[in-house]
């Protein structure tokens, strides 16, 4: 059985209604959820250490080119932070998509962030703009409808958030983005910022 990770990292009152929206809806398509609220960068890392391994990652929170956190800034994480506890936890399957329910979540820094500290993400999908629950709820239920229902690949269900919303939604594929020469410009610069 698949399974989804939902991560409650943001704080806001409209989060409970759209994470459990999303459960119902991965439930529906007969996935296993494990549904948490963490409240510090701590707790984060216990869930994500607990020895499951997913197909989904949902993050919703709020976010920005830098990283993410919560209301409260109890929940503070670079993306490359992110990254890294994702891979030493060893907590996503092969073809585990990544889903930013963050404002911002779907820029290629973010994204470039995260696969350069993690190799085994296979895909990232969020938001190139600013969003509201209400915008992440419909483009996450069209995602999941089209990756669970229709078993359409994760680029093309990206794809189909923008022709039915008019939202800005974009899905990275690790295989397409690290050959890119943006990538690979990205990772040299911050390789070099790092050795300094």
């Amino acid at each position: 059985m698949k399974k989804i990770l939902l991560l409650r990292a943001c704080g806001l009152q409209d989060e409970k209604h759209e994470c459990d929206n999303i459960k119902s809806q991965a439930k529906l398509y007969g996935l296993e959820v494990h549904n948490y609220c963490p409240k510090t960068n701590t707790k984060l890392k216990k869930v994500l250490e607990k020895g499951i391994v997913y197909d989904y990652i949902y993050l919703s929170s709020h976010g920005n080119v830098e990283g993410f956190g919560n209301e409260e800034r109890t929940i503070d994480y670079s993306w490359s932070d992110f990254g890294g506890i994702l891979c030493e936890t060893e907590c996503m399957k092969e073809d585990c998509v990544v889903m930013l329910s963050c404002c911002r979540g779907g820029l290629n820094q973010v994204a470039y962030d995260l696969f350069d500290c993690c190799p085994k993400i296979a895909y990232i999908v969020g938001p190139r703009q600013s969003l509201c629950s209400h915008d992440m709820l419909i483009s996450f239920n069209i995602l999941l409808y089209n990756l669970e229902y229709r078993h359409v690949d994760p680029i093309v269900a990206c794809e189909k958030i923008k022709l039915a919303t008019d939202i800005r939604f974009i899905c990275f594929d690790r295989l397409e983005t690290v050959c890119q020469t943006d990538f690979i410009i990205h990772t040299k610069r911050f390789d070099q910022t790092s050795i300094l």
